[in-house]
């Protein structure tokens, strides 16, 4: 059985609700905007993080506290999934330490930016996918910060970031950082493929 496979194993006993993408083939009205319909099934987050918590303890050596989860395997990141009990509930993601965040989801809990259960828990997903798999790489400067993984990218505040840099350092290249920046490159926290 896969992580994901297990994910969504601990998910199902929870008994949380999910609900279709109330946009389906039509845009968002204005009144959306402004509306929280039921911020209760946002609780889906925090959920979702428990199940991912509970999966990633039955890798060999992985460890949960509060939190944190961290893998004994060489090179890894420690993954925080932290609740915020908040309405709507959010969960935030974050990769070496609880201040260096990778996600806070939903984004926003108004109506208009609702796109149904699955496209939230995907989100979460793959945020956490993307840590747990590897390589992982987080770089980080004075007011931006770059996160970078085989199947994607994101930059904020740094229109000139080369982003090859951070696919060289998890290739293990000694490159040259910008200045004031430090990186963090994780590697994955599976044994095998398919784990």
């Amino acid at each position: 059985m896969t992580v994901q496979e297990r994910v969504e194993h601990h998910y199902a006993a929870l008994g949380m609700p999910s609900w279709p993408n109330p946009h389906a083939g039509r845009d968002a009205t204005d009144d959306e905007y402004s509306r929280v319909t039921d911020p209760a099934r946002y609780r889906i987050v925090h959920a979702r993080a428990r199940a991912w918590a509970a999966a990633l303890a039955e890798l060999p050596g992985v460890r949960t506290d509060g939190d944190r989860v961290t893998s004994p395997r060489p090179g890894t990141l420690p993954l925080f999934l932290t609740e915020i009990d908040n309405e709507p509930a959010i969960l935030q993601i974050s990769v070496v330490r609880p201040d260096i965040v990778l996600d806070r989801l939903p984004d926003c809990g108004c109506d208009a930016c609702d796109w149904g259960s699955a496209d939230l828990l995907e989100a979460i997903d793959a945020r956490v996918r993307a840590v747990v798999e590897g390589p992982f790489v987080h770089v980080r400067g004075d007011g931006w910060y770059a996160h970078w993984w085989p199947g994607g990218a994101t930059v904020s505040n740094h229109h000139d970031f080369d982003l090859d840099l951070c696919r060289r350092l998890a290739a293990g290249e000694n490159v040259a950082l910008p200045d004031k920046s430090v990186a963090y490159v994780g590697r994955s926290w599976l044994a095998l493929p398919g784990d």
